[in-house]
């Protein structure tokens, strides 16, 4: 009797620092997990602030794309878009669109360009070009009303936007939601639809080049 009196207070032992054990595991490895939120809290803080500070010091930025056929120029929507908003203001400033064309036109559609391989004359491959690195898609509450500048894609969502965008000239809600706005013509829709005017061929390239001769930007 002594002897299983014994066995069972040892196993009640043994299954009591088991559990004793067991806590201290569960309690080290929930301080282990609260670290890790609190680091990835903090560095999430730290890109909003980053975000924050990049929305700033685009605001009041606009554009003006002097083309063979006048200027248009562009008011940015940053809160909107920002990471759109930064990449269409760094590549202006390098010089990138510069030479660039129209090379799809649609009227009572839209207008379209910033494709880098228009430089080149294999008109087979206008609308296939872009940057080496792509932005994530910021679609928006933001409508496709006349005069509205957004960014065009691929038909594969996951492959993100590049440097070809594109100037509504007639609303076309039905790519709300699903193109990132990122700006607004606020002069020169008069030139939007002197090029939307233009005739075209093939793929809906314009049979006279239509150039953006610069992109500038300022404040």
């Amino acid at each position: 009797m002594k002897k299983v009196l014994f066995f069972l207070l040892s196993v009640s032992l043994i299954l009591s620092a088991c559990k004793d054990r067991k806590t201290m595991d569960e309690n080290i490895q929930l301080k282990k997990q609260i670290k890790e939120l609190k680091l990835k809290l903090m560095q999430y803080e730290k890109l909003a602030q980053n975000m924050q500070f990049l929305i700033e010091e685009m605001e009041g930025v606009k554009a003006r794309i002097v083309t063979n056929y006048g200027n248009i120029e562009l008011k940015l929507f940053p809160q909107k878009a920002p990471l759109t908003c930064f990449n269409f203001i760094t590549h202006a400033e390098s010089g990138y669109y510069d030479g660039l064309l129209f090379h799809r036109v649609i009227k009572g559609f839209m207008i379209q360009g910033g494709d880098p391989n228009t430089r080149g004359g294999n008109v087979q491959i206008y609308g296939l070009g872009g940057p080496l690195v792509h932005i994530p898609h910021e679609f928006n509450d933001l409508k496709h009303d006349r005069g509205v500048v957004s960014m065009a894609r691929p038909g594969n969502l996951a492959a993100g936007a590049g440097t070809q965008f594109f100037i509504v000239q007639q609303p076309a809600h039905h790519l709300d939601g699903q193109y990132t706005v990122f700006g607004k013509v606020t002069s020169g829709l008069d030139v939007v639809d002197k090029i939307a005017d233009v005739a075209t061929g093939a793929n809906d390239l314009p049979k006279t080049p239509v150039k953006i001769i610069k992109l500038e930007v300022f404040k």
